[in-house]
């Protein structure tokens, strides 16, 4: 049973301290990999040899009006690399470039027409005497899930309104080699596709076990699961321990249960994984220590542990975490938050949420998620945006990738010069711990 806990904020305490062979699902409240055999020993699922790339988000907003009131609100989101890349990531970075100019160039087509469709739904309303005229929407989001020396990955979250009851959304991901710069597809990361087809299906239903498509047996589900593997449909991003599926509104469920998610990780399924003889192992592992860009609503699976971690995350009038069945209700009102969901090397785990109430005053607030459930570290006057916050048109952020090196800016009330670039490493109790302080905002 979930328990909701109530926290108080004292703003004056910057801290408190408090497997082989994929098997039929038939033992209730099991996981399908845990129930397979695990006679073989598994090679350690992550390379500690790699270290993160140094990229960057920044978004874009545009709001369209008229002498008659706004018509459209937009806003698209690119990745780059900050700094000067080395040669080591040179082509990843190329990639990244161009990727964000295709971004763009398809946002502004789309914003043309959207602009078009709201002047044509107003003018179509004022014949039948309306007088609300709800702005169109057309946004374009990033999620970055992995950042590292081999992969390059990220969630492409989208969202539209052209008016009537609701909008839509969707979800889907890229995923790149950070060496080469090429995007990878499913066969470069899967031995086999009907396995793959095969363990997808077996872990939805054991994710969603009360969801309209888990009804029956889940045969409308597993139907939809072979024909998108069959037409390389599948919506997916490479993370550190494994990949994520995504399955947007209508796909294998009703529009209210929104988005699904399932994650194979490579300790679970380690066969269907290609395999690297020099490396050892799956050959896609990520590095020990990472970070982990989360989707807002989107419940997350962590790992496989038997403590059945996931985790979601949620704003509003509070910062709401549901960490392994427990809730967390932040009474910290907000207008915007980033969270970042961390994995230290010696196996700690934090959530780091930015987060704003007047968009021109951001702070950071980090969670320990080490206990029975996720309790307040402390808020400290710090801030993964890179860019001013007076700026409404566009918004530029750090990617948090490793958690032994990271960048965040100084904000009011720091110790630091607002706008200073501090380089930060996860603390002892999971602070920031700030170890260099370089330029400023730019």
């Amino acid at each position: 049973m979930k328990k909701a806990k109530f926290i108080a904020l004292s703003l004056a305490a910057s801290l408190a301290f408090s497997f082989a062979s994929v098997n039929d699902l038939s033992i209730v409240g099991t996981n399908p990999a845990h129930a397979a055999s695990s006679s073989e020993a598994l090679a350690p699922d992550f390379d500690a040899s790699l270290h993160r790339v140094p990229v960057t988000t920044r978004t874009h907003y545009f709001v369209d009006s008229d002498e008659k009131g706004t018509l459209l609100r937009s806003h698209w989101t690119a990745i780059d690399f900050y700094g000067n890349p080395d040669e080591s990531v040179k082509n990843i970075s190329v990639t990244l470039e161009n990727y964000s100019r295709e971004k763009n160039q398809d946002f502004e087509k789309t914003r043309r027409n959207m602009l078009q469709q709201a002047k044509k739904d107003r003018s179509e309303r004022l014949k039948y005497g309306a007088t609300s005229f709800p702005a169109f929407q057309t946004n374009r989001d990033l999620n970055v899930r992995r950042a590292d020396s081999l992969v390059v990955s990220f969630q492409e979250n989208s969202s539209d309104y052209m008016g009537g009851v609701h909008g839509m959304y969707g979800i889907s991901g890229r995923s790149f080699n950070a060496y080469t710069g090429r995007e990878l597809k499913l066969f470069d990361i899967f031995t086999d596709m009907n396995a793959l087809s095969e363990a997808i299906k077996k872990q939805l239903m054991f994710d969603y076990p009360n969801s309209s498509f888990a009804q029956g047996g889940g045969a409308s589900m597993r139907e939809t699961v072979d024909q998108m593997v069959r037409d390389n449909h599948l919506m997916w991003t490479l993370d550190p321990r494994g990949v994520t599926f995504y399955f947007g509104p209508y796909l294998i469920g009703s529009y209210a249960e929104g988005i699904f998610t399932t994650t194979l990780f490579f300790s679970e399924y380690p066969d269907i994984y290609k395999k690297d003889e020099y490396r050892g192992g799956v050959e896609w592992k990520g590095p020990k220590g990472y970070c982990m860009e989360m989707p807002l609503h989107l419940t997350m699976r962590l790992s496989d542990s038997p403590r059945d971690e996931r985790i979601s995350v949620s704003g509003g009038e509070h910062i709401t975490i549901v960490y392994c069945g427990e809730t967390l209700q932040d009474p910290v009102p907000n207008k915007e938050i980033r969270p970042v969901f961390v994995h230290c090397n010696d196996g700690k785990q934090y959530l780091y949420v930015d987060y704003s109430n007047n968009k021109k005053d951001f702070k950071l607030r980090v969670y320990d998620l080490n206990g029975e459930s996720p309790k307040l570290v402390g808020e400290f006057d710090m801030t993964r945006l890179a860019s001013s916050p007076e700026n409404p048109a566009s918004r530029k952020w750090y990617v948090m990738s490793a958690p032994n090196d990271f960048y965040l800016t100084a904000t009011a009330g720091s110790l630091y010069t607002p706008g200073k670039w501090l380089r930060c490493r996860v603390g002892a109790f999971g602070e920031p711990d700030v170890f260099a302080e370089e330029g400023g905002q730019g």
